[in-house]
């Protein structure tokens, strides 16, 4: 079943028509976040590189977005998030097998990505055959009661 389903994930760019059903998903997906962490500060994110927004559709329904920078040695991802009711599916798998081709075709070694070790992100994207790189206490995300969090670096070879 999983094959099937894979079979008919689609990965575009987004389009301005996409952006209800993103917001929407990213609005649930930072919901869920929030319950393990939050900003502890609001952040200025560098805007220098213009992020590229993806989309993953089945059959014409987005379920899932991301959004990557293509930097000087390797590429950026981040803010993969899935609909809820399209979890476990092969979508987070499929934009990441996409960002890997662009990867080899922009000719970056390698994709980065950040993310909370709570949330239990990390396992999954070792899972994708991400590597960790580094994991220490954040500086800029808390627990919703205060307490320290711990941002793990990860990348893969493209």
């Amino acid at each position: 079943m999983l094959c099937q389903i894979k079979d008919m994930i689609k990965i575009k760019v987004q389009q301005e028509a996409d952006a209800d059903f993103v917001n929407s998903i990213i609005a649930a997906a930072t919901d869920e976040l929030r319950t393990i962490y939050r900003p502890i500060n609001k952040t200025v994110q560098n805007k220098t590189i213009e992020p590229i927004n993806l989309v993953a559709s089945t059959n014409g329904v987005i379920v899932g977005v991301a959004e990557y920078l293509i930097s000087k040695n390797n590429i950026l991802l981040r803010g993969v998030a899935v609909s809820p009711s399209h979890r476990k599916k092969g979508v987070a798998g499929a934009i990441i097998e996409h960002v890997v081709l662009v990867a080899q075709k922009e000719g970056k070694p390698e994709i980065v990505l950040s993310t909370i070790k709570e949330t239990g992100n990390a396992i999954f994207f070792s899972h994708m055959g991400f590597a960790v790189v580094l994991e220490e206490i954040s500086a800029v995300y808390e627990s919703p009661y205060g307490k320290p969090v711990t941002l793990v670096n990860m990348r893969k070879t493209a």
